[in-house]
């Protein structure tokens, strides 16, 4: 009994570490960045350089920023509009840190840089968003589609945490 026992538990622990093999030491989709977040937040124009990056939501009301590495992968679905210069990026990230701090808007999460990762563990760029997450489209082939965040709703709590207590 205590053979297999201890044959059961060494069996489990192998392939414990065949399954979890692939998946140590990639980033993980969706995850807080935060050497991203900081380099976001300092207003480095030399990283923004590195990216297209796309607004989702209103001039004065944005939701999210997509930032895409330049590269051949092209993330945002056709909705999230043209590209953002960086003047429009830096007043895109002051109203998210304006829309965070303003108590008329229930946003729960200071907002921060969530790593994008395609189904093969590359990074292919960052979301900066207040939301916990967004949604997309990855592709086996390692192509990555993300849709552009809802505009906000009026009225008291949303799931995305942009919606305005008042009117």
């Amino acid at each position: 009994m205590k053979k297999f026992i201890a044959s059961f538990f060494v069996m489990f622990l192998v392939v414990a570490v065949i399954a979890l093999g692939p998946v140590w030491g990639q980033e993980k989709n969706h995850w807080i960045n935060k050497a991203v977040t900081a380099k976001i937040r300092a207003l480095d124009g030399g990283f923004f350089k590195g990216f297209d990056v796309y607004s989702a939501g209103v001039k004065e009301a944005p939701t999210a920023l997509l930032f895409d590495i330049k590269d051949d992968y092209h993330l945002p679905n056709r909705f999230w509009g043209d590209s953002l210069s960086e003047e429009e990026i830096i007043y895109a990230l002051y109203r998210l840190d304006d829309q965070y701090n303003d108590p008329a808007y229930d946003i729960r999460f200071e907002p921060r840089a969530l790593n994008i990762v395609n189904l093969k563990g590359e990074v292919l760029g960052y979301c900066f968003t207040s939301m916990t997450s967004i949604l997309m489209d990855r592709k086996k082939d390692g192509r990555v589609t993300v849709f552009r965040p809802p505009l906000p709703t009026y009225g008291g709590g949303g799931d995305y945490g942009m919606a305005p207590s008042g009117p």
